[in-house]
């Protein structure tokens, strides 16, 4: 069956307010079910434009040196918007401009319902029900193509995506206005993805994964003060080792999750507690969740030690969280700390950057 399911959340309060070098061209082939996994060659046209990246956004992009070595081995960049704690992609889909939010916890990308006429879409019904992070609710996803997603200077043509409403907790978003949907993980694996959170670019290459920049990269990132972290990716999902107050578990990387939450019977095995917050959780299809808030001494992702460190706690659904499988997780490894500790997540060997929190 079909992969649709959702670990991404979204936090408001109860009235809604806020809650805490290169241009490509590539042609994803017609296929009957897209979310099969099967890979499908690619016709790609890749043309090389002297100098930096194409101006976007807020103007030309400061290449670091990371991005600078990317660039010089075959990479196109797209600057994205950090708007509190979500990364918000420009993008022109069919020439008509929005954005969508980098989301390592959707297992593909998203076009939100009320977005479709927008962008001049269609779609049909995939008949498999929507399971967000608290369970399974009435609304079946759908399944469009986008003839051309332009994010930067690369361009996708005839990119498949999910469809399903928007979830309620807009609340963070209304200053920025409404995302249009997300930018989810299968296209950042197809494209062998670098993720700079530091320096607000989606690096992605045209010939698909590149694994040997990954040496290169690791050596840049280390001598930097980054601590390496292996990642695995798991039923679309990617995943990470944590030690959370003493208690070893698993996390989804999830950079669509607003806070970093955890599920409340595994808040309760490691001993953390919690506060009522008057917070809401909104997931895909279902409810809000109220959320507690816990502080303990100690989170380790990986190697990456946080001292002090803070965390949500929510009620999330067993099914999604895989509690029968030996490889289940206790939650999501949320934007806030990989922003704060500068996170580079690089698909092509499966590792996740952190350093310290530069002091103020």
């Amino acid at each position: 069956m079909p992969n649709f399911s959702l670990r991404s959340i979204f936090f408001s309060n109860p009235d809604g307010e806020d809650g805490g070098a290169s241009l490509c061209r590539v042609d994803h082939f017609a296929r009957a079910d897209y979310f099969d996994g099967a890979m499908q060659k690619l016709i790609i046209i890749f043309i090389l434009i002297a100098g930096a990246l194409t101006p976007i956004a807020h103007g030309s992009v400061a290449l670091s040196a990371l991005d600078q070595y990317l660039v010089a081995h075959g990479y196109a960049g797209a600057q994205f918007i950090q708007f509190q704690n979500t990364y918000r992609l420009p993008i022109s889909a069919n020439g008509k401009v929005g954005d969508l939010t980098i989301d390592t916890g959707a297992p593909s990308s998203i076009i939100y319902t009320k977005s479709l006429n927008k962008f001049g879409l269609t779609y049909k019904d995939s008949g498999v029900a929507v399971h967000g992070v608290f369970g399974k609710g009435s609304e079946n996803f759908g399944i469009t193509s986008i003839p051309t997603l332009t994010m930067g200077n690369c361009t996708l043509l005839n990119v498949k995506a999910a469809v399903v409403s928007a979830p309620g907790g807009v609340g963070i978003y209304q200053n920025y206005g409404a995302s249009d949907g997300l930018f989810g993980l299968r296209e950042m694996v197809r494209y062998g993805a670098v993720l700079d959170l530091a320096n607000h670019l989606l690096l992605v290459h045209p010939g698909g994964p590149a694994r040997e920049v990954s040496p290169g990269i690791r050596s840049l990132l280390t001598r930097q003060g980054y601590t390496a972290v292996d990642l695995e990716i798991a039923a679309g999902h990617l995943k990470v080792a944590a030690v959370v107050n003493g208690a070893p578990c698993r996390l989804l990387v999830d950079t669509g999750a607003f806070l970093t939450t955890l599920d409340q019977q595994f808040a309760r095995t490691a001993r953390i507690g919690g506060f009522n917050s008057g917070l809401y959780a909104h997931g895909f299809g279902t409810k809000a969740r109220p959320v507690q808030v816990s502080h303990f001494p100690e989170f380790k992702i990986g190697g990456f030690t946080i001292k002090n460190a803070s965390v949500a706690i929510s009620d999330l659904d067993p099914e999604l969280l895989g509690k029968t499988e030996k490889s289940h997780v206790a939650g999501l490894l949320g934007a806030e700390y990989l922003g704060l500790h500068g996170g580079v997540i690089d698909l092509n060997s499966l590792t996740l950057y952190l350093r310290p929190q530069a002091k103020p």
